[in-house]
């Protein structure tokens, strides 16, 4: 009796321990994307309203079924989409996205200079 309920208390935490994975690495990601889609509106200088450019132009375009099934996930559309929440990037009227550089936190920015680093 006692095994059943050993086994049982360590199949509960390998399971706690895995589902808190899940998050975790699904939060390292999006964390990721997010850098990496400032990172793309800072290469393209889609700082502002003279420098906004449309979601093709900057690799931004939503996949279609077809790329969703057969690619691993890209969570840059989910990065876009919580960066337009906090207000960070603006959609125009006509379509074209502009990054307001001035809303980044401090942590968020990059520096000119690193961008030619690479």
């Amino acid at each position: 009796m006692e095994g059943n309920i050993g086994k049982t208390l360590l199949f509960l935490i390998v399971m706690i321990v895995a589902f808190g994975g899940v998050f975790y690495v699904r939060a390292f990601l999006t964390r990721r994307a997010i850098f990496k889609v400032i990172e793309i509106f800072y290469k393209h200088n889609a700082l502002g309203m003279n420098g906004a450019k449309m979601p093709h132009e900057l690799g931004l375009e939503s996949q279609n079924f077809f790329q969703r099934i057969t690619r691993p996930r890209d969570y840059k559309q989910y990065a876009l989409q919580i960066l337009m929440k906090r207000e960070i990037i603006l959609l125009n009227e006509n379509g074209r996205l502009h990054m307001v550089e001035e809303r980044l936190e401090p942590a968020l920015r990059k520096k000119k200079s690193d961008l030619f680093s690479h």
